[in-house]
């Protein structure tokens, strides 16, 4: 027994020195002192979104083995600390992330050698001091002033009260109601008074508090980021830092250029940034992501109108309104949209450019025989991905731009040429100018942002209209202005109303309407002619169109979109060839002529129907 328990202890200690070296293994190690490096490395990329920007800075990693705390230090005080991350990029398995984390420091501005610094926290403080007074008077005027109201009501009551009778008093009710008079009087004096003071005290602490800041502030804030890399070899590493920043933000500015005679519209995509993080963009590569005036240059729309038959309403105190209030809107509308109206004169061929601002320079230099290709491909448009919804544009040149709450800055995204249809569009019932517009597509790989844009006819602006959310390939309606040589008028050539039927008679009213084209421009044009008919929405009022084919020998459109969504409404749409004026001067003129009947039980009254 004893000998078998030796050689089970024997066999033991062989099988532990057996495994020594594994259990060796796993022994814990030391684990070694970080050693602080600090990045030297200013922003490189930057990501710009419609209200902040994703920033990246780069640094390498020492290449040695060991633990570092790569220190980014300056960081803005627009960052949101929470949007910190960090990547460890190498050609080997040698390094690897462990940790990032954001630190503030505050500490007290050094006033002793500023003696400006320290005039001005003094200052500041004693204009402090100062509101903080001017907001307890100014409490204590709105106690007084609610007591005082108080007053007033419980005397107002108990006077009510005694009213009529012995009880009320009527010389004290006077010296009583001049007494609230006269405080409430001197509270207003004194409040007037306050108020003055307590705006010259903000301006006085604005001037201050900005006196201080650009003096270096009353305390300074240094905000780090500290990376943890552990590196098990001495393969190189590539450390990027990333952060969200607050006021900064780019959104969409168009240019529309359109010119009929060259039968061209040219849409200059830019991008309007601002910059105000509190450091600098030097020679960064820009990124634009969608992950986040003046004079009228479009008519007035035409409104449908729907008749129904009539149902007396109570009386009320303000009255009806009157039935032709409609018609008489519809007039002022038309005076004041033609006075309104844009002058869409054509004064040559419309400015294109490569860059902002550029004239013919670059279609000189476009017309050089040789080019040199790298500038080319580095002021060219900017690239376009997307990513589900996102769209981003990569800007093809490095970029600067200074942090500068004051001003903005315009980047060229895209100049984009289009095939456009110019057609001219009346709509005489509310007024009697011709506008031009153009119908063209987005014939980019560009999504169009939805934002302002300035259109250009020619040379000159005719006005200012917000482009909407628009895909590739999607359509697009610009409208130029008017056309002053073109010009429509609604005639109400005839209206009667008479009776029909021997036993259920019935009310026939009939409006026979005439539009006349006249066209003094030198070349035959398209108008599209806009006008409105009733709709009823009662089984007892009947309504036909009856379209004069012998007058002007227009017809009504035939465009699908049209007859699904605006003829149900009472809209009129007509095609017409206007031809050219005549050579010797004289205008072209057509006309369409059209009937309206309404017919209603007799005796049936129905709402009012404007001519």
């Amino acid at each position: 027994m004893q000998l078998r328990t030796s050689l089970s202890n024997g066999l033991l200690a062989l099988a532990l020195l057996a495994t020594t070296p594994s259990l060796l293994a796993f022994a814990p190690q030391e684990v070694p002192e970080a050693e602080v490096v600090n990045a030297s490395a200013s922003v490189s990329e930057v990501t710009l979104y419609q209200g902040r920007a994703m920033i990246s800075r780069h640094v390498d990693a020492p290449n040695r083995e060991g633990l570092f705390e790569i220190r980014f230090d300056n960081l803005p005080p627009s960052i949101e600390p929470a949007s910190l991350q960090a990547a460890v990029n190498s050609d080997s398995i040698g390094a690897k992330l462990l940790d990032v984390r954001y630190e503030e420091k505050v500490t007290p501005s050094n006033v002793t050698n500023n003696p400006e610094l320290r005039s001005a926290l003094i200052d500041l403080d004693i204009a402090k001091r100062t509101g903080e007074e001017l907001g307890m008077r100014m409490t204590l005027i709105n106690d007084q002033y609610t007591l005082l109201n108080s007053i007033a009501q419980k005397t107002a009551t108990e006077s009510a009260k005694d009213f009529g009778s012995k009880a009320l008093d009527p010389a004290l009710l006077a010296g009583q109601v001049a007494f609230l008079a006269s405080a409430r009087n001197d509270l207003i004096d004194e409040r007037m008074k306050l108020d003055a003071a307590t705006r010259v005290n903000t301006d006085e602490l604005n001037a201050l508090q900005n006196k201080v800041n650009a003096l270096g502030g009353a305390t300074k804030v240094e905000r780090s980021a500290i990376v943890t890399v552990g590196k098990s070899s001495i393969a190189s590493a590539d450390v990027t830092l990333r952060y969200l920043v607050r006021d900064a933000g780019w959104m969409p500015r168009y240019a529309i250029r359109a010119d009929v005679e060259g039968n061209t519209l040219v849409v200059e995509y830019d991008a309007e940034i601002r910059q105000a993080t509190g450091e600098d963009w030097k020679d960064v590569t820009l990124v634009l992501s969608t992950a986040q005036p003046t004079q009228r240059a479009a008519p007035s729309d035409v409104s449908p109108v729907y008749v129904d038959v009539y149902v007396a309403q109570p009386v009320i105190a303000s009255g009806y309104a009157d039935s032709g209030q409609s018609d008489s809107k519809d007039k002022q509308d038309a005076s004041k949209s033609t006075r309104d109206r844009a002058d869409a004169r054509k004064a040559g061929a419309p400015g294109r450019s490569g860059g902002l601002g550029a004239g013919g320079e670059v279609d000189a230099l476009m017309a050089e025989p040789a080019q040199n290709k790298l500038l080319a491909a580095l002021y060219d448009d900017a690239g376009a991905s997307r990513s589900g919804t996102v769209v981003t544009f990569p800007i093809p040149r490095a970029t600067s731009i200074p942090s500068d709450g004051s001003r903005s800055r315009k980047l060229r995204i895209a100049t984009v040429d289009t095939k456009p249809t110019f057609v001219h569009v009346a709509r005489p019932l509310v007024e009697t100018a011709v506008y031009l517009k153009a119908v063209t597509a987005n014939t980019s790989p560009y999504q169009f942002l939805a934002g302002p844009a300035t259109v250009f006819l020619g040379g000159d602006s005719v006005g200012s209209t917000t482009l909407p959310d628009l895909a590739a390939g999607a359509e697009m309606t610009f409208w130029l202005g008017t056309d002053r040589r073109i010009e429509a008028k609604r005639v109400l050539v005839k209206k009667e109303t008479v009776e029909k039927g021997v036993f259920d008679k019935a009310d026939v009213t009939r409006w026979d309407y005439r539009i006349d084209l006249t066209s003094t421009d030198s070349k035959a044009v398209t108008l599209e002619v806009v006008d409105r008919m009733p709709v009823s929405r009662n089984e007892q009022i009947k309504i036909e169109l009856r379209d004069d084919a012998k007058t002007g020998g227009a017809t009504l459109s035939v465009d699908a979109k049209y007859i699904a969504n605006e003829k149900p409404q009472g809209i009129l749409k007509w095609l017409v060839q206007l031809p050219a004026a005549t050579t010797a001067g004289k205008p072209s003129v057509k006309s369409i002529a059209w009937s309206v009947l309404v017919s209603k039980p007799k005796g049936v009254e129905t709402t009012g129907l404007p001519d």
